[in-house]
């Protein structure tokens, strides 16, 4: 069976070919001009006050890549209109609060950091008035934000952040009041390199006019620029991985210090209702000024904000935490009932004909979403021995710390001095250590290869291609033992969750965290499944939390062959599909390319098909690199 790793692994990274100033914005007092990204920039003049001009709306709208399917849709809900004049007032009004360290202050719908305005710098000599907005360039455009760098008339360099619309309203709230907490406690409390928050705004009530986040800009490149994980051996390629993979194994190592009180999020204490005000999130706290400025409260972990657009807030507040640090069965059920409760929310929406599609395949494939989901939501009490003798530091292992989803060089940036700055804190959650996981840009479920040549009969003899598919194995190993063996030097108390038995029983937990949509639902049966002929050993090891040999899914010999030939179809479909990987996205210039070439042809529903026939006129250009 082929793992979903070998399928995230030819997933495109957005982020591997950061345009550092895509469509720079140069304000003065009266006029504002932006540069398009094409090879002669047009430069595009508006009046500053007229907000209203449409070549100003240029400046706000998707341009990274295009999608084969529902292209407008898609580009519409990442588009990131913000007010230009009222991110200049905000920021004025911002800069004459009080400096210090307290709770963040309510100021004209947003809400302010005292203690991190220095970030916005001060006017010096003959400069006399309000701090202004010199320009902003548009810098990146991500998977869930745009990315624009502020200049001031200080000097001082910001990123402003401005989430897509992809969730809803609720979702985005808490998403951006959770990381900005997350990143403060990181900073105050770690005394981690993460970049300061001066500002945030939970929703378009405020004088930006959008969910913002505004904080500390940090020059400085890539740590992805020197990942090269498909690296042959040697001593070079040794160096490389280490200076990517050993800082980030430190900076993890330094946040698992902190033990929790609850499993949730992290959130400022004004932030959670009134009956989570109480509860201190950790113990031991000596700091006065810290004794109370967080709290923890539902989870952001992605699996309660993606896809759930309409399922009621209501089911989602009766599933999103946060849990007691003695029930963390709770915290594993909660993924699948919330997604059991999405997928059954969306059939009831198609039988109500009140979705606008009634697709026989549509219910087809949701039905096989809530059989999956109840099969987990049946075995999930069972999967892992919370008090298990055969678990190493088994109670370490289940208590409450942070984990932070998107440890990535992609989100890593080395400064001129080589230090390093971690960012992207989005969906952090504070979870049992061995439901964690490794750090994508790492983890590897496929099959292990630890030598070439002895775990592989006769691999001298094979073709180039055959020998591709083994050595993409055993890189991917590698990688994932060098992971491992920092694990083992900075925490050994955890070092259990690289037990290839803890990796089978808390992978179909896993495999529904990486539920997006559609035929996922596969993976997470396959998972289940796996577990059957192995079920009697890890009861009579103490490994689960049953004493019943019985495996607890009734499987029959039709529905498992029925299963694993779904599971195959929808492989092959994936591999042979292009683009399926990225949902159908891609990269513009690339986008542009296959179009003028005939490969991509535009149909009357305004969607686009792939004209096998040409391909192989025009083999298309190679995509960015790949993790």
């Amino acid at each position: 069976m082929l793992s979903r790793i070998a399928r995230s692994s030819t997933k495109l990274k957005q982020l591997s070919k950061i345009r550092q100033s895509a469509a720079p914005l140069l304000l003065t007092k009266n006029s504002i001009r932006f540069h398009a990204t094409d090879a002669k920039p047009n430069e595009i003049f508006t009046k500053l006050s007229d907000n209203r001009d449409p070549q100003r709306s240029q400046f706000f709208q998707y341009s990274w890549g295009s999608w084969l399917k529902n292209d407008k849709l898609m580009k519409k809900q990442r588009e990131t209109v913000f007010s230009i004049e009222g991110l200049t007032i905000f920021i004025d009004t911002a800069s004459h609060v009080e400096s210090k360290i307290c709770q963040p202050k309510p100021l004209n719908g947003s809400m302010v950091l005292p203690q991190n305005k220095d970030l916005l710098g001060e006017l010096t000599g003959d400069e006399h008035g309000k701090i202004i907005v010199r320009s902003i360039s548009s810098i990146h455009e991500g998977k869930h934000h745009r990315v624009y760098k502020v200049t001031l008339n200080t000097g001082k360099d910001l990123i402003l952040r401005i989430p897509y619309k992809l969730d809803s309203d609720a979702a985005i709230a808490s998403k951006i009041k959770s990381e900005v907490a997350t990143l403060d406690f990181l900073n105050l409390k770690l005394k981690l390199n993460v970049p300061r928050v001066v500002a945030y705004g939970v929703d378009k009530y405020n004088e930006v006019g959008s969910p913002f986040i505004l904080e500390e800009f940090i020059p400085g490149d890539l740590l992805m620029k020197k990942w090269h994980p498909l690296a042959a051996d040697s001593p070079e390629t040794t160096k490389n991985l280490d200076s990517v993979i050993d800082p980030i194994a430190d900076f993890e190592n330094k946040v698992l210090e902190i033990t929790f009180n609850k499993f949730g999020s992290l959130y400022f204490h004004n932030d959670v209702e009134g009956a989570l005000q109480n509860d201190l999130p950790y113990d031991g706290e000596t700091d006065e000024l810290l004794k109370d400025r967080w709290r923890i409260g539902p989870s952001v972990e992605k699996q309660f904000t993606k896809n759930k657009s309409k399922l009621p807030q209501a089911t989602v507040d009766e599933l999103n935490g946060p849990w007691d640090a003695s029930n963390p069965i709770a915290l594993m059920t909660s993924v699948s009932e919330i997604e059991l409760e999405n997928a059954k929310y969306k059939l009831s929406l198609i039988d109500a004909d009140a979705s606008g599609s009634n697709g026989e395949e549509e219910k087809r494939i949701l039905q096989g979403q809530i059989q999956t989901f109840e099969h987990l939501k049946k075995i999930t009490p069972q999967l892992l021995n919370t008090e298990s003798k055969s678990i190493l530091n088994v109670e370490e292992l289940f208590k409450p710390r942070l984990y932070l989803p998107d440890l990535d060089p992609l989100n890593v940036i080395e400064t001129p001095t080589r230090e390093h700055y971690f960012v992207d804190f989005e969906g952090a959650t504070i979870k049992p250590f061995i439901l964690q996981g490794y750090p994508k840009f790492i983890a590897y479920n496929g099959a292990k290869i630890y030598d070439l040549k002895e775990d592989i009969p006769g691999y001298e003899k094979m073709d180039e291609l055959e020998k591709q598919q083994y050595e993409f194995m055993y890189y991917k190993t590698r990688n994932e033992r060098i992971w491992e063996f920092r694990l083992n030097d900075h925490r050994h108390d955890l070092i259990a969750v690289a037990s290839p038995h803890i990796k089978i029983l808390r992978n179909p937990y896993l495999q529904a965290l990486d539920f997006k949509n559609g035929k996922d639902y596969l993976y997470i049966e396959g998972s289940i499944a796996q577990l059957q002929a192995l079920w009697e050993a890890y009861v009579a090891n103490e490994l689960v939390a049953t004493q019943d040999k019985e495996f607890p899914i009734k499987y029959t010999d039709e529905y498992l062959n029925q299963s694993q030939q779904e599971l195959n179809d929808f492989q092959i479909e994936t591999v042979s599909s292009p683009f399926s990987a990225t949902g159908g996205w891609i990269p513009q210039d690339m986008f542009t390319t296959l179009k003028d070439q005939g490969i991509l042809v535009e149909t009357k529903d305004g969607d686009y098909k792939i004209e096998t026939e040409k391909i192989l006129e025009n083999p298309p250009p190679s995509p960015p690199k790949q993790d």
